[in-house]
């Protein structure tokens, strides 16, 4: 597993928190480790989800994310 942390803007309240973390448990291989106001740190399967497939979750989930290196 590949662990990517994100920078997310756009979060505010704890329902921010639960839809991201929702948003990233549906997809397939991914296991989220943290997700705080503003960040997240998420493990997943490189085979079954890209970076770019994580971004565009938190996307769909109304908040803008970029991977923290």
């Amino acid at each position: 597993m590949k662990t990517t942390r994100f920078h997310i803007s756009g979060m505010s309240c704890g329902h921010c928190i639960h839809a991201v973390r929702e948003a990233l448990t549906a997809l397939p291989g991914v296991r989220v480790d943290e997700v705080g106001i503003g960040s997240a740190v998420v493990s997943h399967e490189e085979e079954l989800v890209s970076v770019g497939a994580l971004v565009d979750a938190i996307g769909d989930a109304g908040y803008e994310a970029t991977e923290r290196i």
